[in-house]
C-alpha cells in the first residue's frame, strides 16, 4: 500500500460516507486520482467494494515487544573490560515491532498489540506507527513500568557481541489482557508471537485461537518458554542454538540440523525454517526437508536481519508460496536488512526482494 493509499483508506475508516470530491479536498489532489487511488484498494482488497465497505477481517496480528534499540559499535577491533571509541545509535526496536514494521512494508495490513510505557518513549512508538499505517491501538500503556530498552553492542564486523534486554514491561500481557481483545485476536489472518510474552499467556493464546500462528523464538533465553509446546506452531524460524534447545539435538553439520527439523515436524509444526548464518538455511514441512544456501555479502547490521526473515515468512504463507520458494524469498529480505545501517531497512520491499532472490540466484 503506498503513502497517499494509506491516507485515503484512514479518511474512509473515520467516515465511510465521505466523498471522492470530500477526500480529494483534504488532500489536496485532484478527484480522479482520488478514483484511481480507490480502485487500487479494492483490487488489493482493502475495500470490499462500492460504498466503500472496508474489509476488517483482511489483516494480520502480531504481538509481541517494542522498545528503544540502543546500539554500539567500535571503529576498531572490540577490547573488552575497556572504553572503545565508536558509535551509538538509536532507534525504535523489539522483536515484535519490529516485524510488524516489516510486515507493513511488504504492504500487508499489520495491526500490533504491544505493552509501552507512559513516556516519551511510549509516546514515540505510538507517532511512528500511525505514520507508518500499523495500528497499534489495542496495545497496553502501562503506568507501572518504563518502555523497553534493548542494549547491544556490535563487534567491528557488525555482529551483536552482547546485549541487555529491560523488558519487564511485557510480564503486563497477561491473560486477562488478551481477554479483552478477543474479537482483534480472532479474527486475524495469521498471528505472530514473540516470546517477549509471559509463558501463560503464549499457552493461552494457542489453546483458545485456532489463526496460524507464526512464531519468532527471540533468543536462546526466551525459548525455553515454549520448548514444551512448540508443537502447537504452524511456522517457526530458530537458529542453530534454538533449535537445539527445542529437540535437545547438538547440531554439529547439516545432517543434525535436518533431524532437528524432522523431529519438529513430527511434534506438530508445519513449516521450520532452521537458519544458519552464512551456511543458509534447512526449510521442512511434512513433506520435504531441503536446505538453501545463502550467498556471502558483507554485513552492515545485523540486528535485524531475523525478523525481516519472519515477515517474509509470513508474505510467503499469505501468498501460497512452496516451501523453497518461501525460504528464498525470507532469505532475500534478510539480505537487505543485513546491507542496511538502519534495523529496518527503507529498501525493503516486495519487488526489491524478487529481485535480490533473481540477481543472487538463491532460489
Amino acid at each position: 500500500m503506498t503513502d497517499r493509499e494509506k491516507e485515503i483508506l484512514k479518511l474512509i475508516k473515520d467516515n465511510p460516507f465521505i466523498s471522492q470530491e470530500e477526500i480529494a479536498s483534504i488532500l489536496n489532489i485532484a478527484r480522479s486520482s482520488v478514483a484511481i487511488h480507490i480502485t487500487n484498494l479494492i483490487k488489493k482488497g482493502y475495500i470490499l467494494g462500492r460504498g466503500y465497505i472496508v474489509n476488517k477481517n483482511n489483516y494480520v496480528l502480531v504481538i509481541g515487544g517494542s522498545n528503544i534499540d540502543i546500539t554500539g559499535f567500535p571503529k576498531n577491533d572490540l577490547i573488552s573490560k575497556d572504553s572503545n571509541p565508536g558509535v551509538v545509535n538509536m532507534s525504535l526496536g523489539g522483536v515484535g515491532r519490529n516485524i510488524a514494521e516489516n510486515l507493513a512494508k511488504l504492504d500487508l495490513n499489520v495491526k500490533f498489540i504491544t505493552a509501552i510505557g507512559n513516556d516519551i518513549y511510549g509516546e514515540k512508538i505510538i507517532k511512528h506507527s500511525k505514520e507508518i499505517g500499523i495500528d497499534i491501538g489495542n496495545s497496553l500503556i502501562s503506568s507501572k513500568n518504563q518502555t523497553s530498552i534493548y542494549l547491544a553492542i556490535l563487534n567491528n564486523d557488525r555482529d551483536m557481541e552482547v546485549a541487555i534486554s529491560h523488558m519487564d514491561i511485557c510480564d503486563e500481557l497477561t491473560i486477562d489482557f488478551f481477554k479483552s481483545r478477543k474479537g482483534i485476536i480472532l479474527n486475524s489472518e495469521v498471528l505472530i508471537l514473540d516470546t517477549n510474552l509471559p509463558k501463560e499467556s503464549i499457552e493461552y493464546l494457542l489453546e483458545t485461537y485456532k489463526n496460524p500462528i507464526f512464531l519468532d523464538t527471540v533468543s536462546t533465553t526466551k525459548t525455553e518458554k515454549v520448548k514444551d509446546i512448540i508443537g502447537r506452531f504452524h511456522t517457526i524460524k530458530p537458529n542453530k542454538l534454538e533449535a537445539e534447545i527445542l529437540t535437545n539435538i547438538k547440531i554439529n553439520d547439516e545432517n543434525d540440523a535436518q533431524k532437528a527439523c524432522e523431529v519438529l515436524i513430527d511434534k506438530g509444526v508445519k513449516q521450520v525454517f532452521l537458519t544458519m548464518g552464512e551456511n543458509g538455511i534447512i526449510c521442512a514441512n511434512e513433506k520435504e526437508i531441503i536446505k538453501i544456501e545463502s550467498p556471502k555479502i558483507k554485513v552492515t547490521n545485523a540486528t535485524g536481519a531475523g525478523d525481516a526473515f519472519t515477515a517474509a515468512l509470513v508474505y510467503s504463507y499469505l501468498n501460497d508460496y512452496d516451501l523453497k520458494y518461501s525460504g528464498s524469498f525470507a532469505i532475500g529480505a534478510s539480505i537487505i536488512a543485513l546491507q542496511s545501517k538502519n534495523t529496518i531497512s527503507e529498501d525493503l520491499n516486495v519487488e526489491n526482494i524478487k529481485k535480490i532472490i533473481k540477481e543472487m540466484e538463491i532460489c
